[in-house]
C-alpha cells in the first residue's frame, strides 16, 4: 500500500483549513458534551480525540 499516491500537495491548503475548521467547531461541542454528561470537560476532550483519531486508524480502504 503506497501512501504517496494519495497525498497531493496542491490539496494541502484546503485540507489544513478543513481540519482547522473542524477542530474549532468540535472543541466547544466536546466540552459541552462532557459537562452535560456530568463527566467533566476533560472527558469531553478525551472523547473528541478518540472520535477524531480512531476511525482513520481503523478505516478500510476500498479499491
Amino acid at each position: 500500500m503506497s501512501l504517496t499516491n494519495t497525498i497531493h500537495f496542491r490539496n494541502l491548503r484546503g485540507d489544513l483549513f478543513g481540519g482547522l475548521t473542524a477542530a474549532i467547531v468540535s472543541l466547544p461541542l466536546a466540552l459541552a458534551f462532557g459537562v452535560a454528561s456530568g463527566a467533566g470537560p476533560v472527558a469531553g476532550l478525551y472523547g473528541a480525540v478518540c472520535i477524531g483519531f480512531l476511525p482513520p486508524c481503523l478505516a478500510v480502504r476500498q479499491r
